[in-house]
């Protein structure tokens, strides 16, 4: 659980930077399905990135990690990172 905490609040940070007006739409598309969707939908809302094998092996590893937690664990993350994108330090 704490390697998906770390990633996603790594993800949100780089993505929370003051050049940077918005998170982008596809990302949390991506993220929402890392840890809400099937694997076969997580694969799918990366595809427009067009990821190397490399890529793909990794978030099909790092989707059956997500897997393993708790329904609740994966909801208390979603709610951490739409507290994260609502707060000030994202504006």
């Amino acid at each position: 659980m704490k390697l998906t905490i770390a990633f996603a609040l790594v993800t949100l940070t780089l993505f929370c930077r003051p050049a940077s007006t918005e998170v982008c739409p596809s990302l949390l598309y991506a993220l929402g399905n890392l840890l809400t969707g099937t694997p076969s939908s997580y694969a799918a809302a990366l595809e427009p990135f067009s990821p190397d094998e490399d890529m793909k092996e990794a978030t099909r590893q790092l989707k059956a990690l997500i897997d393993t937690l708790s329904p609740k664990a994966k909801d208390s993350v979603l709610q951490l990172m739409g507290k994260i994108v609502q707060s000030p330090e994202c504006a």
